[in-house]
């Protein structure tokens, strides 16, 4: 039986159907389609996008105006931005609309949506204790999907405009000592898994970048490494199978993040020791291997090495910082790392320089001392 109020049937397999109109008969009937799941949960969001897809022939109606919040932003998600983001981009906005923006205003009509209600929005999620970071994220989503509104002309106003929003605070980038990194190496020197801790420590690569190296970025007659790919696990939404997570490999953050890196010596002689089971340098029961896991191992190395917890990129930071500390051209540092700019190395790590600064304003109190 139908439930009220939905063309949702639950069928005699156990599975749930939603029927959609998704055109016309040339008699004018209507012609229908269907989404299947196991959940019904799960149904209710398929037969939406369905919906958003399959309106007006395929094309976005001027009746979206009228309709709900959820209606367009579902729209957006699968008929826009689907088809200009990166997959795991994809993942985070489905995420974010899913758990954050539907419930709050997804029953709304999208004409009545004011900047009253979405200054009410960014407010409770402030209450709910996310950081100013992913508030800033959250809003940004919507803010993107109302302004594809405002041109599509189904409202005249985005009403995120001008909305007070949370202030980020900068915090102190955790920082191995050089006591510390000491510690840390001779650890997972020892450790069958320590490779690619001192790998992350000797180039600053990104978790993911390490998980996606593979042997033929390798080129250890020359001394470099080529950066092209990251492995991530994220969220499929288009599965009868609930919240599934799939493994991808895919390009890196920004176009910067796609760059070759020379090696240190060191760790040229630790790569020709690695035997070569996969396509992957790194891996996990002949699958490349996951960032988690790799995560897994770094806590399990610092704890075995005596040294409290700390997030994996604090291994990116350290190697920024002692390269400052050794005077790197910042130029150069800012291409090694994969910013898109040395202003941004500079803003990150300018704290090295304060060191550097520091110990050159001493010096001048040896020029003092001779004129006294």
């Amino acid at each position: 039986m139908a439930r009220r109020g939905e063309n949702i049937y639950e069928r005699k397999d156990g599975r749930w159907e939603g029927r959609y109109i998704k055109g016309r008969k040339p008699n004018g009937k209507p012609l229908y389609g269907s989404v299947y799941a196991r959940k019904l949960k799960e149904c209710k969001r398929k037969l939406t996008c369905a919906k958003a897809l399959y309106i007006n022939g395929g094309r976005a109606a001027k009746t979206y105006g009228t309709g709900t919040v959820t209606d367009f932003v579902t729209y957006w998600l699968y008929g826009i931005a689907r088809l200009r983001v990166k997959p795991s981009t994809f993942s985070n906005y489905a995420t974010i609309l899913e758990k954050w923006v539907n419930p709050f205003l997804g029953n709304m009509k999208l004409c009545k949506v004011t900047k009253e209600d979405v200054q009410r929005f960014v407010n409770v999620m402030a209450e709910h204790e996310l950081s100013a970071g992913t508030v800033r994220n959250i809003y940004r989503v919507l803010c993107a999907a109302m302004k594809k509104a405002c041109e599509y002309n189904y409202i005249h106003i985005n009403p995120c405009e001008k909305v007070s929003l949370p202030e980020i605070e900068k915090k102190e980038a955790r920082i191995l000592t050089v006591q510390e990194q000491k510690a840390l190496e001779q650890t997972a020197r020892a450790n069958q898994n320590g490779f690619s801790i001192l790998l992350a420590m000797y180039t600053g690569l990104r978790v993911g970048e390490i998980c996606g190296l593979k042997w033929i970025d390798v080129d250890l007659d020359n001394g470099v490494i080529q950066i092209s790919r990251t492995i991530q696990r994220i969220k499929v939404f288009e599965t009868d199978t609930g919240n599934k997570t799939v493994l991808i490999a895919g390009k890196g953050k920004s176009r910067h993040s796609s760059r070759t890196i020379p090696l240190p010596s060191c760790i040229v002689k630790l790569f020709r020791e690695q035997k070569r089971v996969s396509d992957y340098v790194f891996t996990c029961r002949n699958h490349p291997l996951e960032p988690r896991i790799l995560q897994y191992r770094f806590k399990a190395l610092l704890k075995k090495a005596g040294l409290d917890d700390m997030n994996f990129h604090a291994l990116r930071h350290t190697f920024a910082t002692r390269c400052m500390e050794m005077c790197f051209d910042v130029k150069t540092l800012s291409e090694i790392l994969g910013h898109a700019s040395a202003k941004m190395t500079l803003d990150r790590y300018s704290h090295s320089l304060m060191e550097h600064k520091r110990v050159a304003m001493q010096s001048l109190d040896q020029l003092f001392e001779r004129s006294a």
